[in-house]
Formats: structure tokens, sequence, C-alpha cells
């Protein structure tokens, strides 16, 4: 157990500092235009970037290494199916993190950023055996995690106002990832959660397309997005449950309608 613990508090640290290095460290800043669909992107090359590649290679490697000390060996086929939400939590920080100016926020982002990274990786090393006594309450834990991060996630690429071909990929890319963590919870078949995450990206992200029409950047905005990514994340976990059927259809509904109509009586 000590072990595991080990593990996952040097990869924290890791990450940690690897994040902050980037926005330390300078280098020369090279911008990379490259044409997609006839439509030009702009690449840069820069300290943050090589920071957020090197916490992405420490989160797996030391999510890798803490997994496999788990007693229950015929458990660990297929581990990187563990590491959706860590690497979402990795990717949201370093994109957020060089865009905040003020020190103290900063710093508070950075200390949010280890615990919930530490909190996922704890997380899924406990719901590795699905019949263990901790499973329950770490279940609970990714998916809180999962739906925060998704808001901020969300919220942050929707604001960017990004053209529809960068936007909607992260989008998809972010929602791919925490919906194969949430659905990875009904125990279905891999296969059947990979493909039912990858349906999920790609909605939200074509969503994310008729939502970039909208004339303002707008949180309200944002926040549908989560609610969708909410609806379709909970009835994939029905249908893989085998519990799909009209009333959870029509509970959701419900929730959609309710939610809709509050986000939208706000200003924002």
């Amino acid at each position: 157990m000590n072990e595991y613990r080990s593990h996952l508090s040097v990869t924290t640290w890791i990450v940690l500092a690897s994040l902050t290095f980037g926005l330390l460290l300078t280098i020369p800043e090279r911008t990379f235009s490259i044409s997609v669909f006839g439509s030009p992107i702009d690449f840069r090359f820069s300290a943050a970037f090589l920071a957020g590649l090197a916490a992405l290679a420490a989160t797996w490697a030391g999510l890798e290494a803490a997994l496999r000390t788990h007693p229950q060996k015929d458990l660990l086929q297929h581990t990187y199916r563990f590491w959706g939400l860590p690497t979402a939590i990795v990717l949201t920080s370093a994109v957020l993190l060089p865009e905040i100016t003020a020190e103290g926020v900063w710093l508070i982002t950075l200390a949010l950023t280890g615990v919930a990274l530490a909190a996922s990786m704890a997380g899924e090393y406990h719901t590795i055996d699905p019949n263990a006594p901790e499973y329950g309450n770490a279940r609970l834990l990714l998916n809180g995690l999962a739906y925060a991060v998704a808001a901020v996630a969300f919220i942050l690429i929707y604001l960017s106002r990004s053209r529809s071909l960068v936007s909607a990929t992260l989008i998809g890319v972010s929602a791919g990832l925490l919906a194969m963590d949430l659905l990875r919870g009904s125990r279905a078949r891999m296969r059947l959660v990979f493909l039912y995450s990858a349906l999920i990206a790609l909605m939200l992200a074509q969503l994310t397309v008729i939502l970039n029409y909208w004339p303002f950047a707008s949180v309200r905005v944002a926040l549908v997005l989560l609610l969708g990514f909410y609806l379709l994340a909970g009835l994939a976990q029905q249908m893989l449950r085998g519990e799909f059927n009209r009333r959870r259809v029509i509970e959701y509904l419900i929730i959609a309608a309710m939610t809709v109509t509050v986000i939208f009586l706000f200003p924002g």
C-alpha cells in the first residue's frame, strides 16, 4: 500500500514541477502554421508546450507504476483505460496556468491541480477491483472530479472563441477522455466503453460547432456543453448497464429542461 502511495506522491510533485518550470523557463518560441481543410492553424512551440508534454509523460509513467503495484495482477490488463481522467486534469491545467496573471490565483490553481491529480490517481487505483470495499467511494470521487474537470475545460475552451476546428477538437478529446473514465464504472466490456466514449466525443464536438455560431461568448452557452456531456454520459451508462428504458430517458430529459431553464435565467 505504501508503495503505490509513494509512486503517486512522486508523480504529483514531478507534474507540478514540470508545469511550473514551463512558465519560469524561457526558450525561443516558434510558430508553425498548417492548413487543415483550407483553414490555417497556428501551432506555438514554447516552453509551456514542452512542460505540458513532460507533465503528461510523468502522469502516464507514474500512474502506470502505481497501478502495477496492485496485488491482483489478473485485473491489470489494459491499464491505459485508467489514464483518461488524470490526463484530462493535466491537459486542462497546462492550458489554464499560462493564462493566469495573478500570482495568488496561479498558486491556488497549481495547488488544486496537485490535489485533483493525486485524488484521481488514488481513485483509479482503488477502482481496479470492483469488489474492493473502497470501490464505491473511489468511484464517486472519480465521477465528481470528471464532471468538475469537464466544467472547467468546456468553459475555458468555449470562451477562448477559437475557430471550430480547434475548439470542437479540444472539447471532443476532453469529453472522450472523461467519458471513458465515467463509463468504465459501468463494468461493461472495454470495447463498448471505447465505442460509446468515441460517440460522446463526436457528438460534443458537433455540438460545439453549432454553439460557435452563438453571436457572443457566454458562460451560459458553455454550460450547455456540460449539460450535453452529462446527458450523453448518463444515458450511455444506463445502456451499458442494461437499465436503459423510457423512464430513465424521461428523468434525464426533465433534468435537462430544468437545468437549461436555470442556466438561461441568469445573466452571463
